[in-house]
């Protein structure tokens, strides 16, 4: 630094000291709001109050900041001169920002209070408490965390009352408000926080803090490391700033305890120690717990340093894949000679890739990376060469160039979408003619995969909508569907076009994908005329266009969907059913009411699945009349459907079916029952093993699994029943089995007998059944 630049940091500096002790010193108007509590801290008070200068002394005006905020259009503009003003504006600043405070403009009161709490003025801290207790939640938000920053008694007082107060939305916002405060009693308050019940408020509480320097907040901190709470101690761990020598043994401790809650922490907080932590760190990394080595090989590269680069190396060089790649992309982080030789090395040697050193390597720079990249290229495998591809790619290497189109023109399937997809990534002129030159003369896949990325890179390209609008013409469905799906997310007039064009086509398949992609424009006048006329003569348009219509709110989407219930294809009718009920409108339910009385069941059980949706008094009643249909596959389904809504009339209804004369709804009422948590239900279903109909029976056992002790006694009498059915006796052992329960002697022999020892995985019914432990 030279002798001039150092005059004037000095200049500069002394002149704000001066204004700011001339502020501070005023009597009446601007007057500094009153002191918090002091803070046992290395920064001092002085220091830590909102600083001020005069607006002569920074050479700018205030009022014509002050107007340039008031005419300012964008939240960014609003930002920056609220910042500037925070160290310049006085009690005049205040009231004339007054306006902003009720903009709409989502972030504007924000930055204008936050200017109010660098301020720091009486008057400042006024305006902020009264918008402490404002009803928009981001503004009373912003009102507190500024009073943070004011330093201020008043301040600190109205932040403490709202940290203890208990289940207030901005609790959390004043508890970090206190952080930024750090007085005395703001760390008291927070200390007390620290130990309560309540995980967030103590987590937050503890990350407080840690934003404070001060004695007292650190020793608050090192206690709370031993929190009952683990969570609370990993939160304290994290939160400490400097490790000395006895932290350093405790904290080691932890990490070689494997904790899982605590380790990570532990960690994190060693790496905060530099070098004497590296030896302890080095052990987690290669033979701690999995999931603790990755927290390990975090910390040693926030350490960084020769040593930190050398045990990262060791890593690197005998780790395990996961743990070897944690290493790599530390060296990475870290830089330097050493660290990219070390993964020039390993990209090049056997373990290049078990460590993901070749894909780490291609992020850093130097002339010995390009020669390592080329050295791949040249020699390594498949996978190797497409790790380096993308760096040269972008810097214009000619043979990354011919090596990735030649991939792309004959490597195997795999490598050829990857060399396409780098290929269109790189941006380079040759690349983007050589997928031109991939997509006319491939077909299938490849053509329109070439396409897709064509159509990424250069949207607008006529060429590329030509190709697309061939494919869509092709007559080879697969590529045409591709193709419309494609033009769907170009969103240009001439993929329209060509959209609009198969809608009228002879292949309906495609015409519905046409459809379906247009969908993508949004419902326009003219995308909805030719929706609309296509719609005439092909059934699966009709059904897409509906929903596309129901979504955007368009009165023909109702007449179609009303087409299709009226209808006889029962498939159209139950997904116009389903895109009613998206649709919620009064109109949508008249319809799907309309559906409850179709002749076809199907129809019927669609539109009776969409009521668990309510779960109302009167789906309730519906789904009740329902379990008396004449259709039992309409009944069972409304027997499940009342299990999913669970109320007492539901569950009435449920438990007069398992009493019905017919066996096939006693077993739609067993599907219902599983869905209910009532000992009621699950000692219906015990009851029900029993049944004399063999379906009725195995139906219960085989949703027995969540039942009570109940089920486990029912299962046990089943087993050693010998004039049981037999397939009734082995159905049981295997549920007794599944449910993993203590069995008593006999039950167990009875069991082993049926189903084979405990361990040993058996079938029943073509089903394999494994054993839980």
């Amino acid at each position: 630094m030279t002798s001039p630049t150092r005059w004037k940091l000095a200049c500069a500096l002394f002149a704000a000291i001066a204004g700011y002790s001339t502020l501070s010193h005023r009597a009446g108007a601007n007057a500094p709001a009153a002191a918090a509590t002091a803070r046992t801290a290395s920064i001092p008070f002085l220091i830590r109050r909102p600083l001020h200068v005069t607006a002569e002394a920074a050479g700018v005006s205030r009022s014509d900041l002050v107007e340039r905020v008031l005419r300012a259009r964008s939240l960014r503009d609003v930002q920056t001169l609220a910042d500037k003003l925070g160290a310049v504006g006085d009690d005049d600043t205040v009231d004339q920002l007054a306006p902003l405070l009720i903009d709409g403009r989502r972030g504007v009161p924000e930055a204008i209070l936050g200017c109010y709490g660098a301020i720091g003025t009486e008057h400042a801290v006024a305006a902020l408490l009264e918008h402490a207790d404002d009803d928009r939640p981001a503004v009373r938000a912003a009102a507190i965390a500024a009073l943070g920053s004011t330093q201020s008694a008043q301040a600190e007082t109205r932040l403490t009352q709202l940290a203890r107060k208990a289940g207030d939305p901005a609790q959390g916002a004043a508890i970090g408000a206190l952080g930024t405060l750090g007085s005395d009693a703001a760390i008291a308050t927070l200390i007390d926080l620290g130990q309560s019940t309540d995980y967030a408020v103590a987590t937050a509480a503890v990350s407080a803090l840690g934003s404070i320097n001060s004695e007292a907040a650190t020793a608050a901190l090192r206690r709370l490391i031993d929190a009952p709470d683990t969570r609370v101690a990993a939160a304290a761990m994290a939160s400490i700033e400097t490790i000395d020598e006895v932290l350093l043994g405790k904290l080691s401790a932890v990490v070689r305890t494997g904790d899982p809650q605590l380790a990570a922490a532990a960690m994190h907080a060693l790496a905060k120690a530099g070098e004497p932590a590296l030896s302890v760190l080095r052990v987690a990394a290669l033979h701690g717990a999995p999931h603790t080595r990755h927290a390990a090989v975090a910390a040693i590269g926030q350490i960084g340093g020769a040593r930190a680069t050398q045990v990262l190396g060791e890593i690197l060089n005998t780790g395990d894949r996961s743990v070897a790649t944690a290493a790599a992309g530390a060296l990475a982080g870290i830089g330097g000679k050493d660290a990219r030789e070390l993964l020039i090395n390993a990209a090049l040697g056997d373990r290049a890739e078990i460590s993901g050193a070749l894909g780490q390597l291609a992020e850093m720079d130097g002339e010995d990376v390009d020669q390592a990249l080329l050295s791949v290229l040249r020699s390594g495998s498949s996978s190797d060469r497409r790790a380096a591809l993308p760096r040269l790619l972008k810097a214009g290497n000619p043979d990354a160039l011919q090596a990735a189109i030649d991939l792309a023109h004959g490597g195997a399937r795999n490598d050829r979408y990857e060399a396409m997809r780098l290929l269109a990534d790189s941006g380079v002129p040759r690349a983007f003619d050589s997928l031109v030159d991939i997509a006319g003369k491939s077909r299938g896949q490849t053509r329109v995969m070439a396409l897709e990325l064509l159509a990424q890179s250069r949207p607008n390209d006529a060429g590329v909508a030509r190709l697309l609008t061939d494919s869509l013409r092709s007559g080879r469905r697969d590529e045409a569907s591709y193709a419309a799906g494609v033009l769907g997310r170009i969103g240009t007039e001439p993929a329209r076009q060509a959209l609009v064009a198969a809608l009228s086509g002879k292949d309906k398949e495609v015409a519905t994908v046409a459809a379906a992609a247009l969908s993508q424009y949004g419902v326009t006048d003219s995308v909805k005329t030719a929706l609309l006329s296509a719609a005439q003569g092909n059934p699966e348009v009709k059904q897409q266009v509906m929903q596309q219509l129901l979504q955007a709110g368009a009165p023909e989407g109702m007449r179609f969907a009303e087409d299709l219930l009226n209808g006889k294809d029962a498939g159209g009718a139950s997904s116009a059913v389903w895109a009613l009920a998206g649709a919620g409108t009064p109109e949508a339910r008249r319809l799907i009411e309309r559906a409850l009385a179709a002749t076809d069941p199907s129809v019927r059980i669609a539109a009776m699945s969409t009521l668990a949706q309510d779960g109302g008094d009167k789906a309730t009643e519906t789904l009740v009349r329902m379990s008396r249909d004449q259709d039992a596959q309409v009944r069972a389904s409304a027997l499940s459907t009342l299990g999913q809504i669970g109320s007492d009339r539901a569950q009435q209804t449920i438990f007069d079916a398992t009493r019905s004369a017919r066996p096939e709804d006693r077993v739609a009422a067993i599907s219902g029952l599983s869905s209910i948590d009532d000992p009621r239900a699950s000692a219906q279903i015990a009851q029900m093993m029993r049944d004399p109909d063999v379906s009725v029976a195995q139906a219960a056992i085989g949703s027995s699994y969540n039942g009570g002790p109940e089920v486990d006694q029912a299962l046990g009498h089943l087993v050693r029943d010998p004039g049981a059915r037999p397939e009734l006796r082995m159905m049981a052992a295997h549920q007794l089995r599944n449910r993993g329960g203590e069995l008593d002697p006999a039950i167990e022999q009875a069991v082993t007998q049926l189903a084979g020892p405990a361990g040993d995985g058996a079938g029943y019914g073509g089903v394999i059944v494994r054993d839980v432990e």
